[in-house]
């Protein structure tokens, strides 16, 4: 059986090419990603495997994603009604 590396959430965040904070504040964000079999702490420096790794990489979704669903939902649910009418523009 393969023995799993441990890394600093900042190791592992430039791991996946993310600022050194992403893995702390994915884990204030979102603690159902993040099983206890795969993180550790260890005083005050928290720790997490290979295997940890590659299932936040895999169950996070691309960046921009929620940014796009946020403007669709505010678009749709707003409350003014838009009128678009042809203009005649040689009255003059």
């Amino acid at each position: 059986m393969k023995e799993n590396n441990w890394y600093t959430f900042s190791e592992g965040s430039k791991k996946l090419g993310k600022s050194h904070s992403y893995l702390y504040k994915s884990m204030k964000d979102r603690p159902e990603l993040f099983k206890s079999t795969m993180i550790q702490k260890q005083g005050r420096i928290w720790l997490i495997s290979d295997e940890g790794l590659n299932y936040v990489k895999k169950n996070t979704k691309k960046e921009g994603d929620r940014l796009r669903t946020a403007i669709l939902k505010a678009v749709y649910k707003t409350n003014y009604h838009f009128v678009f009418t042809p203009f005649n523009l040689n009255i003059f």
